[in-house]
């Protein structure tokens, strides 16, 4: 059988200064989890930026104030069934995620990972502001998503 391997296109762009998280320890974190949801394809641009910046994108995208961790745009409607190939951008506050990751005992870029993995189950069509049952199967892949992709005894969750 002839497999075709994943393309995955992850872009990772960091308007914090200083600049946050170490890029290619989140593509390879990124493409682990790509990986173990076996989505064959994937366009992912996340870019970093400070609270004031993600303000002004939750205020005009959102309609909403304040901050907030992570905001997902998909580039296409997201279909029912697996995947065949994802693609969107993910927007992070690198401050808000970090500090709602405060004392978890894993690298800056494992904690801010958990918010990547949240911003791809959205773009996967997962939406817990749709109820209760729904917040909580997203909260259940994402925890799943996350402790297979670091390593053994390393999820602090």
């Amino acid at each position: 059988m002839n497999r075709e391997a994943p393309r995955y296109r992850i872009s990772i762009r960091q308007h914090a200064r200083p600049v946050p998280f170490r890029g290619e320890v989140l593509r390879s974190l990124v493409r682990r989890a790509l990986r173990f949801l076996g989505v064959p394809a994937a366009d992912l641009r996340i870019l970093v930026v400070g609270d004031g910046e993600m303000e002004r994108w939750n205020r005009e995208f959102l309609g909403r104030t304040g901050t907030t961790n992570v905001i997902s745009f998909p580039e296409e409607d997201t279909a029912e069934g697996p995947p065949s190939r994802i693609a969107g951008d993910i927007l992070l506050s690198a401050p808000a995620c970090l500090s709602q990751t405060r004392g978890w005992p894993c690298s800056k870029e494992e904690r801010v990972f958990f918010f990547i993995i949240h911003g791809v189950a959205h773009l996967l069509g997962y939406d817990h502001e749709s109820g209760r049952a729904e917040a909580a199967r997203m909260r259940r892949e994402e925890v799943r998503v996350y402790r297979s992709c670091l390593k053994e005894g390393r999820s602090p969750i």
